[in-house]
């Protein structure tokens, strides 16, 4: 019996025939770049919060390495969060990769799926801060004048729903940095600036008119900065830590969705549908 002809193909067939062809990644920088405003969302949070970063590990490693001397005052286990998200990136990391791998890096549903992961763990992360399970993660209304009782702070920075949210945090970021790699985009790492900062000035080219890398490395800092400081505002508000990770999360379901429709690549290289 011959096979079906593409256009006889039932609709499941071509749904996921359509779901498993790789994208074209042109203006894949786009969604790239919204994952450094992202970053710069959630790290603001998740350090006022827990007094951790989720994204940025580098300052995780200064907590730990002062955790050494029960430093910084008032906040001696901090390392400890710290150290939970440090893991839980590297996890993450090795997590993402690895399904990478396994199911073809730039295939649509791979893409899908991964966005689609971190989106449920940034829900499971706004849900325990909605309900104050993770109190920590629950403030709103922040006022940068009123007086930290630290040793309340600390006693909610302590309970286990915080390391657990640092942890999910930290987990679904690294899936950021993972899809950089495999989309050659180095340059927009979307979860650090320190290299992007050295990268940016040493490049001979820097003043150049048409400069595509030097463009998505200060369009990168510009939107982790922005999504920082609009973080702030969102804390100081109604809104909450909790309303920012509802922000997050609404975002990259909104990207995840994005790649299922994402122009995709034919065998010979041309773009396809």
């Amino acid at each position: 019996m011959a096979k079906d002809s593409p256009s006889q193909q039932r609709p499941a067939g071509r749904g996921m025939q359509h779901a498993s062809r790789e994208i074209n990644p042109n203006l894949a920088d786009l969604p790239m770049l919204m994952c450094s405003f992202l970053s710069g969302l959630v790290d603001a949070a998740s350090f006022n919060a827990a007094a951790v970063f989720v994204s940025m590990q580098t300052g995780n490693t200064v907590f730990i390495a002062l955790g050494a001397a029960s430093l910084p005052a008032g906040d001696a286990r901090r390392w400890l969060r710290a150290l939970v998200s440090v893991a839980s990136f590297l996890t993450g990391c090795t997590f993402f990769a690895s399904m990478s791998r396994l199911l073809g890096p730039l295939r649509r549903s791979t893409l899908f799926a991964s966005f689609f992961l971190q989106t449920l763990l940034l829900v499971v992360c706004a849900s325990l801060a909605q309900t104050n399970v993770a109190p920590a993660f629950g403030i709103a209304n922040v006022d940068p004048f009123a007086h930290v009782d630290l040793q309340e702070k600390q006693a909610r920075d302590d309970q286990w729903a915080v390391y657990l949210t640092v942890a999910l945090l930290a987990f679904q970021s690294s899936g950021q940095i993972v899809l950089s790699r495999a989309l050659g985009l180095g340059e927009i790492p979307s979860v650090v600036l320190t290299s992007l900062y050295c990268d940016l000035v040493s490049d001979p080219n820097v003043l150049q008119s048409s400069n595509t890398k030097r463009n998505r490395r200060a369009l990168s800092v510009v939107l982790f900065m922005i999504g920082g400081i609009a973080s702030g505002w969102l804390q100081r508000t109604v809104v909450g830590v909790r309303g920012v990770l509802w922000i997050a999360a609404g975002i990259k379901l909104v990207i995840a969705f994005g790649w299922l429709v994402w122009k995709g690549k034919s065998k010979e290289g041309a773009d396809a549908s």
